[in-house]
């Protein structure tokens, strides 16, 4: 993949509102052999034309339909098979429960917990067994980021069940 072939595949796909990729559309958009690819890509990521974010997934950073929140938004794609939700200390956080901004977003997940470190910040998933039926009246979509959110009450027992520090907590 040549610096004008990827330009132009990113501006046609911004035109369209995408601004995330992963390695499998990656290889269907251009069709060479894996380590090929592969080291094109880690080429253009170092010219800063293409950013590696996790493994198998890419952001295009000049994209123009990139959300305000691109931390946020890349949540649906390091976990899109799973149920998640915003809550420990981002929850308490944006519920005035805390007084300090959280350093990053932090999630509850029915998959492994994992910290993805970006370039837009740190996204923390951590493991619950819980399923979305019973946690239905305990959440609200905020429909700007697509993404549930912990009231606060769910966020600190989620806090509480996964033994991290209350110190922080104004309202208990």
């Amino acid at each position: 993949m040549r610096v004008r072939e990827l330009v132009m595949a990113l501006d046609h796909w911004d035109k369209a509102g995408i601004w995330a990729f992963s390695l499998q559309t990656l290889k269907q958009l251009f069709p060479e052999n894996t380590q090929a690819l592969l080291k094109a890509l880690a080429r253009h990521s170092q010219a800063r034309l293409i950013e590696r974010v996790a493994r198998g997934l890419y952001v295009n950073p000049r994209a123009r339909c990139l959300p305000s929140d691109v931390l946020s938004a890349l949540v649906s794609f390091l976990r899109p098979w799973d149920f998640n939700y915003l809550s420990l200390e981002s929850a308490l956080s944006e519920a005035g429960w805390i007084s300090q901004m959280p350093s990053r977003l932090t999630l509850m997940t029915t998959g492994r917990s994992q910290t993805f470190k970006t370039a837009y910040g740190t996204v923390e998933f951590v493991h619950t067994r819980q399923k979305s039926h019973p946690l239905r009246d305990e959440l609200v979509f905020d429909p700007r980021r697509k993404l549930a959110i912990a009231t606060p009450s769910r966020a600190l027992r989620d806090l509480k069940r996964v033994g991290r520090n209350l110190d922080l907590v104004i309202r208990k």
